[in-house]
């Protein structure tokens, strides 16, 4: 094993992960779809629920793919789709466009997701430094989200003069991980593909899944805080303009987002040290719900910044999760069961995603969140109290 190869992958990763989702497009990504894309609120959530959907018949398999020919393969290739997705994008004028273009980033989320996760804790447990995930997984998307931040500031500015201008640039970021994933080395002995061992593999990884009880209170409460954290985020442009928020201040709003992110996810870590698991479990769910309730209750400018609380969940979520699940699990089928996570977030998602997109057809936006707060609310209550019985 060359270790001075794979502990490069370390450095590696901060710059795959900073750059593996397009920087400038959050503040405004919603606004243009409507006004780009030509597509209403109420059709972007079904087109989010049925893309998501097919979530779930790619991610198991691609990550036995992972598990089998190697992480970096698949990574690479999800780059790929991901950067066609980014492209695709910022030349769309149709709501055929943008349909086409998140079946691209459904296809690269799925080849990339658990393989990236996978390959680094592989490659610190090789260095004898696996207890070091947390820190690093939080560090890299803290690079992320402080990239996001600054771009943020701008995004406004650069909507004003086009709204694609922010997309286009957004691609020479994703771009940039694209080639981080070509320098990767992969820090197992990988196998010959034979789709025999790969359909054996997912099961097993089903089996092991379903028959462990920490990892299935993991993956339903992973996929309560995802699915909820996606609805929100959906609303927050249409929130804005129902406030009348001026465009150029869609930038500030998410910077302090992301900068609020950024600092969760960075000392994820060392809140563990001085917080109980379970309170910051019930944390989350409060950080969710009640600025989710009160935006929709209150509806006024003032109200927007509720939305930074829940960019705390968002930092501290991602680290948290996958900690809790790498730690649990195997090399030979890391990234299969990581996807099959992520595969119950994307049905989660089909289905709430269209029900919320339903929602929409019947009350306006106001009411629905509402609505979303007392669910997270009482499916956050249930929960804690599952958390209280497993983890004894």
């Amino acid at each position: 094993m060359n270790l001075p190869a794979v502990s490069r992958n370390v450095r590696l990763y901060y710059w795959y992960q900073a750059f593996s989702e397009p920087i400038f497009w959050g503040p405004i990504l919603i606004t243009y779809i409507i006004h780009v894309g030509k597509m209403p609120l109420a059709d972007i959530y079904l087109m989010e629920s049925v893309v998501v959907l097919s979530m779930i018949f790619l991610e198991v398999p691609s990550g036995a793919l992972a598990d089998l020919i190697g992480r970096k393969k698949t990574m690479v290739l999800g780059g790929i789709f991901a950067l066609t997705d980014v492209l695709w994008f910022s030349c769309s004028d149709s709501p055929l466009d943008i349909w086409i273009a998140n079946i691209f980033w459904v296809i690269g989320f799925s080849l990339k997701s658990g393989a990236d996760s996978a390959l680094l804790y592989d490659s610190l447990k090789v260095l004898e430094r696996e207890k070091e995930y947390k820190q690093i997984e939080g560090h890299a998307i803290s690079a992320r989200l402080f990239f996001f931040a600054c771009g943020s500031l701008i995004v406004g500015f650069l909507a004003e003069i086009n709204l694609r201008l922010p997309l286009i640039l957004s691609s020479l970021g994703v771009a940039a991980s694209l080639l981080a994933s070509f320098l990767f080395k992969e820090p197992n002995i990988v196998k010959s593909y034979s789709p025999k061992e790969q359909f054996n593999l997912i099961k097993v990884s089903i089996l092991f899944v379903a028959n462990h009880k920490e990892l299935k209170w993991l993956v339903g409460f992973s996929a309560l805080i995802a699915v909820t954290s996606k609805i929100w985020f959906f609303t927050y442009n249409p929130y804005f303009e129902l406030v009348n928020l001026d465009l150029k201040y869609y930038g500030v709003i998410f910077f302090l987002l992301n900068i609020i992110a950024w600092f969760s996810s960075r000392y994820a870590y060392k809140v563990e040290k001085f917080l109980p698991e379970r309170l910051i479990i019930i944390a989350m769910i409060a950080l969710l719900a009640l600025p989710i309730l009160l935006m929709g209750t209150f509806v006024a400018l003032p109200a927007v910044g509720l939305v930074l609380l829940q960019n705390f969940v968002r930092g501290f979520s991602f680290p948290f999760f996958r900690d809790f699940i790498n730690s649990r699990i195997d090399s030979e089928n890391r990234a299969t069961v990581i996807s099959i996570q992520s595969a119950i977030n994307g049905f989660s998602q089909f289905v709430f995603l269209g029900i919320f997109g339903l929602l929409l057809n019947i009350w306006d936006l106001p009411v629905c969140l509402q609505i979303l707060g007392l669910f997270v609310l009482f499916a956050g209550i249930i929960g804690i109290r599952r958390y209280y019985k497993i983890f004894k």
